[in-house]
């Protein structure tokens, strides 16, 4: 009998278990694999690549309650999940259903919905809408196995793939605006466009600082000017009253991109920074927020004031 590797994205990890080979009188169809673990088998593809221990593994995954309400449907949020097979934590973990299944298997399993969220998810107690020992309904199907090491040189190949790409989007734009500027050692690309004759800003102090922020095709994301958030949609009355944006230079609090560049700035200089992706938010920028991974963004700032340190 085979054996499979199942788990929730992000908060779970995969496990081992031996298959026992018992008939599940209680759940007619499944199979008894230990004690609170059973398994029904639906497809078998004999050629696929077999999950082993330390294997990350990408599948489809549906989980209800007994009474069938869903829980999660990766089908639906399109997102499969992925997870790296390890040791069973304990008798009946899902962790540990069948480590042995193969690339383009599928199979349902129903677990302990206590033991599941208690032990597996680490819950300090039970969801209100589980029923103590009630069951838990799962049915993934594999769609891909691959070592860790085989993931991170994929991973490294695409990124590769989109900087590269980035990069050749940033030039299309430099070239489309007759911009010439040479990039900083980092490859920020700084554009004077008004001298400030006021303080310097510096490293550790305060700055308040006027911005507009774009993406490469001239679509506003963000900015602190309030007509400028009228003009583009932007405006959001929470947001009152609009006014520049306030932090310390050098400490971390803005992407790499704004600190590097204000700090070529003074007090009444306005300049536009364009900031590519490893100085701005790289390949995790909010995935709810216009940003795409690998994203060059440009800012056009005013710096408004430096304030000593006390």
């Amino acid at each position: 009998m085979k054996k499979l590797n199942i788990a929730l994205t992000a908060i779970l990890t995969g496990a081992v278990l031996v298959s026992c080979g018992q008939k599940a009188g209680k759940y007619p169809g499944y199979e008894k694999v230990e004690e609170n673990l059973y398994v029904q088998y639906h497809e078998n593809n004999d050629t696929g690549r077999t999950v082993q221990v330390g294997d990350v593994v990408k599948m489809s995954m549906v989980y209800t309650t007994e009474n069938d309400s869903v829980l999660m449907d990766s089908r639906t949020s399109g997102q499969d999940v992925q997870l790296q097979v390890s040791e069973a934590a304990y008798v009946g973990d899902i962790m540990g259903a069948f480590i042995g299944m193969n690339a383009g298997d599928s199979a349902s399993m129903i677990i302990s919905a206590d033991s599941f969220f208690l032990k597996t998810a680490q819950m300090p107690q039970l969801p209100d809408f589980i029923k103590p020992s009630s069951i838990l309904k799962f049915t993934v199907k594999v769609k891909g196995v691959q070592s860790m090491e085989e993931l991170e040189a994929a991973q490294q190949k695409a990124q590769q793939a989109q900087l590269e790409a980035e990069k050749a989007q940033r030039q299309a734009y430099l070239e489309e605006n007759n911009i010439t500027e040479t990039p900083t050692e980092s490859g920020l690309i700084f554009i004077s466009k008004k001298k400030g004759n006021g303080k310097q800003a510096e490293a550790g102090k305060k700055v308040k600082v006027h911005y507009k922020g774009m993406l490469l095709d001239g679509t506003y994301f963000d900015t602190s000017v309030k007509e400028a958030a009228q003009e583009q949609g932007l405006y959001d009355e929470r947001r009152e009253p609009y006014a520049p944006f306030e932090f310390t230079l050098g400490a971390g609090q803005v992407i790499p991109g704004w600190d590097q560049g204000i700090a070529m700035m003074k007090e009444g200089g306005k300049a536009t920074l364009i900031i590519p992706s490893d100085l701005a938010y790289g390949a995790n920028p909010n995935p709810r927020g216009p940003i795409k991974p690998f994203s060059t963004l440009v800012f056009e700032v005013e710096l408004i004031e430096v304030i000593d340190a006390e």
